[in-house]
């Protein structure tokens, strides 16, 4: 059973399509390399973990889904299971979700100030 933070990963992306499976805790990490290249409007960045090592890019704009809307990623992963290419975005309660915790961090850090 994995933590409460990755079960919410499936909240915060929504993927488009996938070669391979994902698991929580690679859904978490490729939310959090995709929320930091959005965040500091970098083009790409590099993803490391036991579940995936690879290059997460930001496509560049808005993507919908549906009724799910948010700034649209790809990943090139090699995985234990083999090389996986992933595309998805990350939601707008992913992002807001983002700034929240950014928020909270600051907060924190100023009461030790």
């Amino acid at each position: 059973m994995g933590s409460r933070r990755e079960e919410d990963a499936w909240r915060l992306i929504a993927v488009l399509q996938s070669t391979a499976a994902l698991g929580s805790s690679l859904a978490l990490k490729l939310y959090e390399v995709a929320v930091g290249l959005h965040l500091e409007r970098r083009e790409s960045a590099s993803l490391a973990g036991d579940d995936g090592v690879g290059t997460v890019r930001a496509v560049g704009r808005e993507l919908l889904l549906g009724v799910i809307s948010g700034p649209g990623f790809e990943a090139q992963l090699d995985t234990p299971t083999g090389r996986c290419t992933v595309s998805y975005i990350v939601t707008k309660e992913g992002l807001a979700h983002a700034e929240e915790e950014i928020h909270r961090q600051r907060e924190e850090a100023q009461r030790w100030n």
